[in-house]
């Protein structure tokens, strides 16, 4: 997808385009691959499953996606396409009020085997409490794009043979060790301390540049490319903190 000011955001743009040029199975899988364990975390909320049911609902969301024309809906609805998700999440949860309502939809085959689009990694961890839905996907969005963006730079960087530079930024901002400095990692990587800053500046340039990339996708104008970038990065994107995936000052 281009950028969010070529009006041509991610789901609600490129994919819903190719949903409606008859591409809907590769679009939703690409949804799917970047998007699935946000709407597993919100179902596991919403409708008190455990992670096995709940995986079993998020394959049906993609089922319930094609039937409604979800993709295309979404492409003149614009905006912030976190927002139209989360609102299309609560049609869905209101509206499944029917026993085997998955088994029902396509005779019985889900679309998409999630187990083949995803990376191996299992679902996000849903906390205990009183948090709703919607901040449990917003949580599991953030969890989500940090992800993205880590696995992103250090394809970027090994491709380059700077593999190291990866290496520094994820043992300094990483490490739960609280005492990891400049000099213990400079040892670490047989580098010097100049070039711990310079590797630390250098990645956590290419880190905002692909959360950057990631919410472009998901907006259709650059108005709400800033406000989205905004929320993000003021909870865990603004770079990855010690001992969490967060974000960089």
């Amino acid at each position: 997808g281009g950028p969010a000011a070529e009006g041509d955001g991610g789901p609600a743009g490129d994919r819903g385009g190719d949903a409606a040029a008859g591409d809907g199975r590769a679009a939703l899988e690409t949804l799917a691959r970047l998007y699935w364990r946000p709407i597993h975390a919100y179902l596991r909320r919403a409708l008190g499953r455990r992670d096995d049911e709940a995986r079993d609902l998020t394959q049906d969301v993609f089922v319930w996606m094609i039937e409604t024309d979800f993709l295309a809906r979404a492409d003149p609805a614009r905006g912030r396409f976190r927002a139209f998700l989360k609102t299309a999440l609560r049609h869905y949860v209101a509206d499944h009020d029917r026993k085997g309502r998955a088994l029902k939809r396509g005779g019985g085959r889900a679309p998409l085997a999630l187990d083949a689009l995803t990376d191996g990694e299992g679902p996000l961890p849903v906390p205990s409490g009183e948090r709703t839905p919607e901040e449990i996907l917003d949580d599991a969005w953030r969890a989500e794009a940090v992800r993205h963006a880590l696995a992103a730079v250090e394809q970027r960087l090994a491709g380059d043979g700077r593999q190291v530079v990866f290496d520094v930024f994820r043992d300094y901002f990483l490490d739960p060790e609280p005492e990891t400095d400049h000099r213990a990692v400079a040892a670490r990587h047989g580098v010097s301390t100049t070039d711990v800053s310079n590797h630390l500046r250098r990645a956590k340039q290419l880190y905002r540049e692909e959360l950057r990339r990631l919410v472009a996708e998901t907006v259709s104008s650059p108005a709400d490319l800033e406000e989205e970038l905004a929320w993000l990065l003021g909870g865990a994107g603004r770079a990855p903190r010690r001992g969490a995936a967060g974000g960089a000052s």
